[in-house]
């Protein structure tokens, strides 16, 4: 038997239904903060704010790219996701109003 699946040559890997979860929680997570990034934004676009629009933005891409890297299978990023998006959900939020 092969060590890889049959879709793409993707290294096999098993996972439990907690292992699932947990890598979905930490993928919501991080939409979450995405989002708030792009409300955020939108609003310094609104203000005119050109350079607090970039900031954001450059923010908003860094987190859409630990998304892209997130791998179900390595179990300490998605325990940093997990331990680190929450606090900085509660205060993008606090900055939304």
């Amino acid at each position: 038997m092969s060590d890889y699946s049959a879709v793409g040559g993707v290294e096999s890997f098993e996972w439990n239904r907690r292992d699932a979860a947990r890598y979905a929680a930490a993928m919501e997570n991080i939409d979450e903060v995405i989002a708030c990034y792009i409300r955020l934004r939108n609003r310094a676009v609104s203000a005119g704010n050109t350079a607090e629009a970039e900031r954001l933005q450059a923010e908003q891409s860094a987190c859409i790219a630990e998304q892209q890297r997130l791998r179900a299978d390595d179990p300490a990023a998605v325990d940093r996701v997990l331990h680190e998006y929450p606090a900085l959900i509660a205060w993008l939020r606090e900055r939304i109003g």
